[in-house]
């Protein structure tokens, strides 16, 4: 069965490069389209062997445009000559058109191409040089496609590209060379693939520029703890055979969120990690933590959190279903801690402690045995409640501090309900 694949992968290449040439594919006019204004739907060319082409009759209403649309159509091939005839068009999108194959010859004309969409098609293979004609190029979107793997030098001539999007496709494998020399991209995705691992020179030439990059649900095992410098976004999600991630780079946020976690190490500079839902978890190291800005914990293994105590400029913390949490009240070095979401119970009850000396806090959020509570204070000192039923004893118990005169508690019910609002610590 793999050599039966690999024939055909010979023999579509081998066709992708003769009929660059005009010669195997059989043209056919398009003299009438569905257009409504630049969106075209319903073309009818599912043929292998035919490739279709506007005729100047069509081509004339969408000179009008600087981007067009196909989409909802039926194209096993993308029509030829069509920025020869259309060299304005600055996007292009090809959607859902169950396309199979593009021809290098096709992008001839391209000089004001910037963005080019093929979401959701049925590609599975592209030669080296498909590319090679669309220069200009800015933006390319090869999503929700077949592609099961990528020659080493398909992107090398998109000298201006940006962004790429590759998620939803096959891939289980990179060459560490795949994005060499594009020294302008920024926004890489590889959500939904099947890749293992990512090579240690993947972004040699973006490590200074990266600001995005995705690969979550895929079956990454290890990521090169210098892989990346600096960079803005990074998502990591729905990776379960990740067990250790070990990280030098600077990071503005970091999701590494239910993956299969136990350790994690972050030795740059990093302003927000989301980390919940790794059942496994049992250690989080953070070397610069006063930096850190939002941390999110949830249903998590940990039970010490150190560095926290050096976290000054924390403004988010959520350390929700972790019971066995041994240090929280040292979170109190954060004067400006805005929400905070934690796990209340016998062994934590210390917790309480702290509260009246978060001074900034606007959302509390406590989970117990009996339910949880939301409380929100706004400008006017007032709080909201919500999620159970609770009278003004049970309130300032929960607390551990007395209530602020004035103080309306408003407890969440539904619309129509007679009660009013509970208010505690009226003078």
């Amino acid at each position: 069965m793999r050599m039966q694949n690999y024939l055909n992968y010979i023999f579509i290449a081998v066709i992708g490069f003769t009929s660059c040439k005009s010669e195997k594919l059989e043209e056919i006019a398009i003299d009438s389209v569905d257009c409504r204004e630049n969106t075209c739907t319903n073309l009818k060319y599912p043929s292998a062997a035919e490739v279709a082409y506007f005729s100047e009759k069509v081509t004339k209403h969408l000179r009008n445009y600087e981007a067009l649309i196909l989409h909802s159509s039926h194209l096993a091939n993308l029509p030829r000559k069509l920025f020869l005839n259309l060299p304005q068009l600055v996007e292009f999108h090809v959607l859902e058109c169950e396309l199979q194959q593009i021809e290098r010859a096709c992008f001839e004309g391209a000089k004001n191409l910037r963005t080019l969409n093929f979401g959701g098609n049925a590609l599975r293979d592209l030669d080296s040089n498909t590319f090679e004609l669309a220069t200009q190029l800015e933006e390319l979107n090869l999503s929700d496609n077949q592609l099961e793997d990528l020659p080493t030098t398909i992107f090398r001539p998109l000298k201006n590209l940006q962004r790429i999007n590759l998620s939803n496709n096959r891939l289980m494998t990179l060459s560490q060379h795949i994005f060499s020399q594009l020294g302008s991209l920024n926004s890489i995705n590889l959500d939904s693939n099947q890749l293992r691992g990512l090579p240690g020179e993947l972004f040699r030439d973006q490590r200074k520029h990266l600001s995005e990059f995705s690969a979550r649900n895929n079956q990454l095992e290890l990521i090169p703890w210098n892989i990346f410098n600096d960079i803005d976004h990074l998502s990591l999600s729905f990776n379960p055979q990740l067990r250790n991630l070990h990280l030098s780079a600077e990071i503005n946020e970091l999701e590494a969120t239910n993956c299969g976690l136990e350790s994690v190490k972050l030795d740059g500079r990093v302003v927000g990690v989301q980390l919940e839902t790794n059942l496994n978890l049992n250690e989080l190291k953070i070397s610069q933590p006063q930096d850190l800005e939002h941390l999110y914990l949830a249903n998590t293994n940990l039970y010490k959190l150190d560095f926290l105590s050096q976290a000054s400029k924390l403004v988010d913390l959520d350390v929700t279903g972790i019971v066995n949490l041994a240090d929280l009240p040292k979170i109190t070095s954060a004067n400006g801690l805005e929400r905070l979401s934690f796990t209340y119970d016998n062994l934590t009850s210390d917790h309480m402690d702290m509260l009246p000396h978060l001074k900034d806090l606007n959302y509390l959020e406590i989970s117990h045995e009996e339910g949880r509570e939301i409380f929100i204070k706004d400008l006017d000192e007032d709080f909201f409640v919500g999620e159970a039923e609770l009278n003004c004893g049970q309130l300032a118990d929960l607390l551990a501090f007395e209530l602020p005169k004035d103080t309306t508690i408003l407890e969440d019910r539904l619309v129509g309900d007679p009660r009013g609002p509970i208010r505690c610590g009226m003078s």
